[in-house]
């Protein structure tokens, strides 16, 4: 048996993206819309009134032309899985720190100067560690794991001419204790 590896960075095994599929994929990540509720008080001064635990994030995978569709047979509204998109957050260690704590496990992480040198780091769970206090500001770049839940109904549109598969999945992630 031969084995063909994807043509994307997703790392997603419930939807089965593999061979003839993931070529021109897009993923958007935004805060859901439920992690605002800004109010002003009398003078005017904003405030945002939610609860930390709903700093949550929204994911739509969308595809270009693949050849086949992945599984999404499956993809019901409540489906729950696990992704790792390519999309990398950034956040920056100041001068004299020496980790980033991210707000989910951490997939991938690269730590870089301002100039793009590499830095010497450590990961542990959701936070990177510098091997040494920064000397000036570092970047660090990570790809984070969600656990999403499907929101709406997934979309394909299959082009018989030119037998390209489209198609569209809606997440945002569940939240909640785990």
């Amino acid at each position: 048996m031969t084995e063909h590896s994807t043509p994307t960075a997703i790392l997603a095994p419930d939807l089965g993206i593999g061979w003839q599929t993931g070529f021109d994929l897009s993923v958007e990540l935004a805060p859901i819309a439920a992690s605002a509720n800004i109010v002003r008080n009398w003078n005017g001064r904003a405030k945002n009134l939610v609860d930390p635990e709903f700093r949550l994030f929204a994911l739509q995978i969308t595809s270009g032309d693949d050849m086949r569709p992945p599984a999404l047979a499956d993809m019901w509204p409540g489906t729950v899985f696990t992704i790792v998109p390519p999309n990398e957050v950034m956040l920056v260690i100041p001068v004299g720190g020496t980790a980033a704590v991210f707000p989910r496990a951490v997939h991938s992480a690269r730590a870089l100067t301002m100039a793009f040198g590499d830095v010497a780091s450590s990961l542990g769970g959701k936070t990177v560690t510098l091997s040494a206090p920064a000397t000036e500001p570092v970047r660090v770049y990570a790809r984070l794991q969600y656990e999403v839940i499907v929101t709406e109904p997934w979309r394909e549109t299959y082009r018989e001419a030119a037998a390209t598969s489209q198609w569209q999945l809606m997440t945002e992630e569940l939240g909640g204790i785990s």
